[in-house]
């Protein structure tokens, strides 16, 4: 772009060198330093794309759901000793087990 401006506002060679050979159309000559300056550039103006939109959120647990997770939750506290001494990553981990044990693994 700045090699197109230079071409454009340098004055031409002398005029006798012009006489001597016939003249070659060039698309500088006729353009001027304002319509190149016009021109947008590509890359420095460019801007960065909009981050990814964030994950949609879980759908909503039905009331049914909601009541047969708690009975599994009662269910666990019962027949597993040392429930309350669990970490809460051990408890998750019982959760899934016991939730893909009652679905038959078929639920995400």
């Amino acid at each position: 772009m700045s090699d197109l401006i230079r071409r454009a506002s340098n004055p031409s060679t002398s005029t006798s060198s012009s006489t001597s050979s016939p003249r070659v159309y060039s698309p500088y000559l006729k353009s001027s330093r304002s319509a190149l300056s016009r021109i947008a550039p590509l890359h420095p103006n460019r801007r960065t794309p909009p981050p990814p939109l964030p994950r949609a959120p879980p759908p909503r647990k039905s009331k049914k759901q909601l009541a047969l997770e708690e009975r599994w939750e009662e269910e666990l506290a019962e027949s597993v000793e040392g429930w309350a001494c669990m970490t809460d990553e051990e408890r998750a981990g019982m959760r899934r087990a016991k939730r893909e044990m009652e679905m038959g693994g078929y639920e995400d």
